[in-house]
This record gives C-alpha cells, structure tokens and sequence, in this order.
C-alpha cells in the first residue's frame, strides 16, 4: 500500500468512528430520558391505586365538634359523625337543632378561634361564608356543625 492509500484508510476510519460515537451519545441521551419518564409516569400512577391518606388537620388541636341535625332526615347526625371521624375530628356531641327548618348548613366557632371552624368547613366542603361565632365558656367542645337541607352537598367530600 501506497502512503496515500493509509492515509485514506486511517481517515475513513476516522470519520466512521465519530458518527458511530454521536450515535451513541444519542441513544445515551434518549435512555436516560426515558427512564425519567418513566420514573415520573410510576410516580403519578401509584398514588391512584393506593388508599386515600386522611386528611390532615390545619391545626395540631384535636378539633372537638358537636354535630346537630337542623332538617329533620333520620340518622343524618350519625351519618356526619362517622365522615368527621374519618377526617380525625373528634365528634363529642350529636342531636337535633332547634329547627328542622335550615336550608344552608353552617358551622358555629364556640370558642373564638375561627381556624377550627375553616378547618371544619375546608374538610367538608362549606364556605367559610356559613362560619359564623358564638361564644360560650360553658361549652366543651370547639365548634358545632348544623346541618341543614342542603346535607347532601357535603355528605361525598
């Protein structure tokens, strides 16, 4: 072989060698960003299939709540005491309000701290607009819920 004929055959080599290295640089690239995506796919879907958490509290406070049947529906009471256990508030009292005649239900700040109404209120789903105060040192627990004719709105939070 001639000097020229290495040359060209080093240099053939050569170029064949740097588009097989991007190649691979590329296929690198696109593995790794696949794997994230994957990663971030398993992430997002795994919480779909596992059981719901309990919601958290805004406050460290146990939130003490009395719960009162302001429309008449039996065993409406009841029914809202096991859904606030099941969002760890801590239901002491349940009966009826002086009236079955409520159509909006509404929650009572009984100790003069609104955040555990709202936080009452967040968990169930009412407006912040239906917490209202009434103050009363006799009273042993935080908040009251009165529910009214509108109980099913906030039965599926």
């Amino acid at each position: 072989m001639s000097k020229i004929d290495k040359k060209e055959s080093i240099s053939s080599g050569n170029s064949q060698i740097q588009p097989q290295k991007f190649l691979a640089v590329i296929n690198l690239l696109l593995v790794a960003v696949s794997l994230a995506l994957l990663v971030i796919i398993i992430l997002k879907v795994i919480p779909l299939f596992s059981d719901p958490e309990k919601p958290v509290q805004k406050t460290n406070h146990i939130i003490q709540v009395e719960v009162l049947n302001a429309c008449g529906e039996a065993g409406l009471a009841d029914r809202f005491t096991d859904l606030l256990r099941s969002k760890n508030f801590d239901v002491v009292k349940t009966g009826n309000f002086a009236s079955f005649d409520i159509d909006n239900s509404f929650i009572i700040d009984r100790v003069g701290n609104k955040s555990f109404a709202y936080s009452l209120a967040d968990s169930i789903g009412i407006s912040k607009q239906n917490v209202i105060q009434q103050f009363n040192k006799n009273y042993y627990l935080d908040v009251t819920l009165v529910i009214g004719k509108d109980f099913n709105n906030y039965l599926n939070q």
